[in-house]
């Protein structure tokens, strides 16, 4: 005999699938079979992973975050933008002002006389003006023998008509 006793379910409990399972593999323990049973070491029913409520969900939420990718990027370039514009508007404010105060500065006329002496060396007609050279300054302004005398285009341009001349020494 088998060690568990079969028992009939009571009134207040109901039969389940798992009960009448136990049942039968007792009952089944006793006997020898030969062929395997797959009732016995049966599985539960697993649940797919994804289901058809779950794959519309991730349907539903890639639309969303597609929808709002365009107009998200668009908003970023925008702010972008009007910070640069911003930058660039104080720029020209830092310009303006400047210019501004140049302009009062123009309106002095010793501050104009004072700059085209400096800067023009202008004198009046009763004044002599002396240009004082150092001497270290005309050692700077000797021309290197390496560097060329004619712009890079000057010295091409020399070169192809030397190529198309034919070679007196060689005879043709």
């Amino acid at each position: 005999m088998s060690r568990e006793t079969k028992q009939p379910p009571t009134k207040s409990r109901k039969s389940t699938k798992a009960d009448k399972s136990r049942q039968g593999a007792a009952s089944k323990a006793g006997s020898k079979a030969t062929k395997k049973d797959t009732s016995a070491g049966r599985t539960p029913r697993v649940r797919p992973m994804l289901t058809s409520r779950a794959a519309i969900l991730a349907l539903v939420i890639c639309v969303i975050a597609l929808s709002l990718a365009y107009p998200l990027r668009e908003y970023i370039m925008q702010r972008a933008q009007i910070s640069q514009l911003r930058e660039e508007r104080t720029r020209m404010e830092d310009n303006v002002a400047e210019l501004r105060e140049r302009e009062e500065a123009l309106k002095d006329e010793a501050y104009v006389e004072r700059e085209a002496r400096a800067r023009l060396h202008f004198q009046y007609p009763d004044e002599t003006a002396y240009i004082v050279i150092r001497p270290g300054a005309e050692d700077e302004e000797e021309i290197d023998p390496s560097e060329p005398k004619d712009p890079w285009f000057t010295e091409l341009w020399r070169s192809v008509e030397e190529a198309d001349r034919p070679d007196p020494d060689e005879g043709l």
